[in-house]
C-alpha cells in the first residue's frame, strides 16, 4: 500500500481527529496571514509616505543675523551630487509691479499710492515643492505647477483670476520696481509678460491680515513664477548675471530616515562657511506619520513571532498525545517491513493535508475578514491622533491602511505552515521512533 493511501486513510477513519487538526491549523492560519497581511500593508505605507510625503532641508543665508553666504546654482549642484536628494526647488522672493493686474485692496489702495499695484513674486525651479503646495497650504485648482524648464509662467489665486477675469493661458505684464533704482539704471526697465500657468486656492492662509496691510503682503496677491523669468527681470534692472536664490534652496530626500546622515555629509563641505548659513530641517511631518506605521510594523513582527512560537509548542503537544495512541499501529507496520522514514512521512503527508485545506479555508476568511480588519486599524489611529497638530493639519488625517492579500502573503503563509507542521511532526514523534522495532513490538503487547 503506498504512503498518499495510508495517508488519506487515517484521515478519512480518524474524522473527529482530523477535524480538530483542521481547525487548528485554519485558526492559526487565518491569524498569521491576516498579521502578515497587515505588516506588509504597513510597509507599503510606509514606503509610499517615503514617496509621497518626504523629508527635505533648506539652505538659506542668514540675513537675519547679517550673514550673507550665498545660496548659487554652484552649491546646489554640489549637494545634489553628494548623494540622497531625489529634487530640490530654489526660491526667490521679489517685488514687481503688475502693470494690468487689479490686486487685492490694501494700505497703498487706500492711500491712492502706486505701491497698490505691487505684487509679491515668488520664484520657482518647481513650484510643486514650494512649501506653500507641499504643506498644503494653497492646492493647484486648475492648470500645472511650474517646471524646472518653463520661462514666462506664472501661478495666480482664484481669487486675483476672479477679480481680473484670468484664466490659465491668458497672460498680464510686470515690470522691476524702480523706486530705488539708480536712475542711470531705470531707462532699462521694460515690460515682461506672464503667462498664466495654474490657479490655486488658499486652503490656510499663513498671516494675518489687517486693513493696513500693504498689497504685496496679502496672500491673494501671491505671485509663484519661474527662476528664469526673476533672473530675467532682476539681471535687467541690475545689469548683470544672476545666479543666486534669496529665498533659499529646499532639498527633498530620497528617504526621509536618512535626512540627518545626508545633511551631515553637506555639513562636511569644507569651501563653504556654514556659519553664514540657516539651514533648517523639516522632517516632522514625515516622522509624526510614520510612527503608528512603524510601531504597527513592529507589533505585528512580535505578534507572528509569539503566534508561531505558541502554535508550534501547541500543535507539537497535540501531535504528541496522538502519536502516543499510534504506537500500536506503529509497530505493525515495522512488523511487515515499512521503514522508520517512510512512517514518517506519512505523519508529514497527513498533517500537510489537513495544512492545504486549512489554508484553503483561512485565505477565504482573511480576504472576507481584510477589509474590516485594515479599517478597524485606521479608525484606532485615527482616533488616536485627534490631537495632533501637524503642519497644521492632523497626523492621521487621511490616514487609511489598505491591507491586500496576495501572491507574496500567500507565499509567505505557506512556507511558515510548512515549516511548523515539518517542526511540529518531527517534535512529536521524537519519542516514539527513538524506540527500536522490538520496544515498539513489546509496547504492543
Amino acid at each position: 500500500m503506498s504512503i498518499w493511501r495510508r495517508a488519506s486513510l487515517y484521515l478519512t477513519r480518524n474524522k473527529k481527529k482530523s477535524v480538530i487538526l483542521l481547525a487548528i491549523l485554519t485558526f492559526i492560519t487565518t491569524l498569521v496571514l491576516l498579521c502578515i497581511s497587515v505588516g506588509n500593508a504597513a510597509g507599503a505605507s510606509l514606503q509610499e509616505l517615503r514617496r509621497r510625503m518626504g523629508g527635505y532641508f533648506k539652505i538659506e543665508t542668514d540675513y537675519a543675523q547679517g550673514k550673507f553666504g550665498q545660496v548659487d546654482d554652484a552649491l546646489v549642484q554640489k549637494v545634489m551630487d553628494a548623494g540622497g536628494v531625489k529634487a530640490w526647488n530654489g526660491v526667490d522672493i521679489q517685488y514687481y509691479m503688475t502693470e494690468d493686474l487689479e490686486l487685492e485692496p490694501g494700505r497703498f489702495a487706500a492711500k491712492g499710492d502706486a505701491k497698490a499695484k505691487l505684487a509679491r513674486f515668488l520664484g520657482n525651479t518647481d513650484s510643486s515643492r514650494n512649501e506653500y503646495f507641499i504643506l498644503e497650504y494653497y492646492t493647484l485648482i486648475e492648470g500645472e505647477h511650474i517646471s524646472p524648464n518653463d520661462h514666462g509662467k506664472a501661478l495666480i489665486s482664484d481669487v486675483l483670476a476672479e477679480k481680473n477675469q484670468l484664466s490659465v493661458g491668458d497672460a498680464f505684464h510686470v515690470r522691476f520696481h524702480d523706486e530705488n533704482l539708480m536712475e542711470e539704471r531705470k531707462e532699462f526697465i521694460t515690460s515682461h509678460t506672464l503667462e498664466v500657468a495654474g490657479i490655486y486656492h488658499i486652503d490656510m492662509p499663513q498671516g494675518s491680515i489687517s486693513g493696513n496691510s500693504a498689497e504685496c503682503d496679502i496672500e491673494e496677491n501671491f505671485i509663484f513664477t519661474d527662476t528664469a523669468f526673476i533672473r530675467e527681470v532682476y539681471g535687467e534692472a541690475v545689469g548683470g548675471e544672476i545666479d543666486l536664490y534669496t529665498g533659499g534652496v529646499s532639498f527633498f530626500v530620497e528617504n526621509p530616515k536618512e535626512l540627518d546622515g545626508i545633511m551631515g555629509r553637506i555639513l562636511e563641505f569644507e569651501d563653504y562657511d556654514w556659519d553664514q548659513y540657516n539651514i533648517v530641517k523639516n522632517n516632522k511631518t514625515y516622522e509624526d506619520s510614520a510612527v503608528p506605521l512603524e510601531r504597527l510594523s513592529g507589533l505585528v513582527t512580535m505578534m507572528v513571532a509569539v503566534i508561531g512560537i505558541v502554535s508550534a509548542v501547541m500543535l507539537s503537544l497535540i501531535l504528541f498525545l496522538w502519536m502516543r495512541e499510534r504506537v500500536h499501529e506503529i509497530g505493525i507496520y515495522l512488523s511487515i517491513g515499512i521503514r522508520k522514514t517512510e512512517i514518517f512521512k506519512q505523519h508529514i503527508l497527513e498533517n500537510l493535508a489537513a495544512a492545504a485545506v486549512a489554508f484553503l479555508l483561512a485565505s477565504g476568511i482573511s480576504i472576507a475578514a481584510s477589509g474590516l480588519t485594515g479599517q478597524i486599524i485606521s479608525n484606532s489611529f485615527s482616533q488616536g491622533s485627534e490631537t495632533e497638530e501637524i503642519s497644521g493639519r492632523d497626523a492621521a488625517e487621511d490616514f487609511e491602511l489598505k491591507i491586500q492579500i496576495g501572491a507574496v502573503e500567500f507565499a509567505e503563509i505557506a512556507g511558515l505552515e510548512i515549516l511548523l507542521i515539518l517542526l511540529s511532526t518531527g517534535v512529536s514523534s521524537i519519542t516514539v521512533f527513538r524506540l527500536q522495532p522490538k520496544d515498539i513490538l513489546s509496547k504492543m503487547s
